[in-house]
This record gives structure tokens, sequence and C-alpha cells, in this order.
């Protein structure tokens, strides 16, 4: 399997190692001075035209006020493309090419372990979409409104667990340990608690570490009091609310 992938910033820079990873041949197309960041990185990087050239799929990764350049140069090419530019719609797109999507994953794809929202099904390529970014990661078919509402919490995702461990190893530290020992402490908590999101539904799992009178009880009122969690459901449900208008 071929990939052609357009930019190379911290997005694409993600998607392209991650397939790498998977066994998928990758080569990039980008400008400076990614273009050199590509290479360091054992990419072959070439013209945008060239890159197009006999491959299954091509992944636009720039921003967003790149999309019209990039897909006026790729007009005509019947290689079917996926755009991970947030918030440029379909129905732009579609202007440029008939085999088109729009794909929402996260940095995650580097270690190919995030969801990845692609709109819409129909499109002309299904199966090579969901074949190359299932390499990446879970692939979520939904409409054009659900990925953008679903943008914070997949494509910020990241940023927002990384601050909560951030947190948690400077309580650890503060109270006396080490902090080689604090990051590895709260890195596996993190992942023991996914592990067990999946086999319980978060009331599930809160009602087994909780004890009466317990210090969990006594912590998650103090954050409940002080409006943690509320304000971050508000921040993320308003952002998307915003988003998918």
């Amino acid at each position: 399997m071929k990939v052609c992938l357009i930019g190379y910033g911290k997005l694409g820079s993600s998607i392209a190692k991650g397939l790498r990873n998977a066994g998928v041949e990758v080569t990039v197309s980008t400008l400076p001075p990614t273009d050199e960041w590509a290479r360091e990185d054992g990419f072959s990087v070439v013209p945008m035209r060239a890159c197009a050239e006999g491959v299954d799929l091509i992944i636009v990764a720039v921003p967003p006020s790149a999309v019209p350049a990039v897909m006026k140069e790729l007009r005509g090419v019947e290689v079917p493309i996926t755009s991970t530019a947030a918030l440029v719609k379909l129905g732009e797109l579609k202007k440029y090419a008939d085999k088109v999507y729009r794909v929402m994953p996260s940095v995650t794809v580097e270690v190919n372990s995030s969801p990845v929202l692609v709109a819409e099904r129909g499109g002309g390529a299904d199966s090579v979409v969901e074949a190359v970014w299932g390499k990446l990661g879970k692939v979520y078919w939904v409409n054009e409104r659900v990925l953008d509402a679903a943008l914070p919490v997949v494509g910020s995702g990241p940023a927002v667990h990384a601050e909560y461990f951030r947190s948690a190893v400077e309580a650890l530290v503060a109270s006396g340990v080490e902090r080689s020992l604090a990051e590895e402490l709260a890195r596996e908590s993190i992942i023991g608690t996914i592990k067990m999101l999946e086999k319980y539904d978060p009331y599930k799992l809160r009602s087994k570490v909780e004890t009466p009178g317990g210090i969990t009880v006594e912590m998650l009122l103090k954050l409940e009091e002080e409006g943690v969690f509320g304000k971050i459901a508000k921040v993320l449900g308003e952002k998307g609310r915003e988003l998918s208008r």
C-alpha cells in the first residue's frame, strides 16, 4: 500500500510515522522548512504531482488556509483524497475532486492508537480510506456535523489529557516523590484506568475506587465543589457546538 502525504507539520509528521510503523510506503510533498524535517525522519520528499502518482491514497495534512492551493494543484488526479484540515467543509473540497473525504484523527496516530473520524461514506473509495486510516487507529464513519462536534475531544484531546498527567506528576513531586518515579506512577495509573474503562462505565469504575468517608470521596467532592469537571465539560461542549453549526 502506498500513500502520498502532503504537509509535514505536527499532525502530518505523526501520520507519516504511524503509517511507516504499519508498513505503509509513504512519500511526502511539503515546503521548507518541513521538507528538511521529513528527510531527517527518513522520508522521500518530491513535488506534489509526482507524489500523487502511483499511490492508493492522498492525505492532505496542511493548514486550512493552504487547502485551496493544494486542491487546485491536485485537480484532475484520480486518486482518492482525504483532508485533515479542520473546518474545511466537504462542499468546499468537492469543488476540486470527486473522491474526497474529511478525516479527523489526533496526533496519537503516531503510535497507531487514535480515533479516526471520517466523513462521509459514499465518497467513491470507502474501502481504501478505511484500509489506510484503519492502520492508524479505529475508524468511525460519521456525518460532517459529528466530525466537527468531536474535534475538541478527538483532535485536542491529547493536549487536555497531557495537562491532567502533568498536574498529577506535579502533585506527586510536591508530596516528595522523585520526578522520574512520579511520571511513571502517573503514566501507569492512566494506562490502567483506560483498560478498566473498556470493561466498566466511568460511574461503575468510580464506585469501585470509592469507600465511604475515604480519601477518594473527599478529593472528588473537593474537585466538584471547585467546578473542575463541570468546567471541562462546559468548555469542550461549547466549542464542539460552535464548530458543528
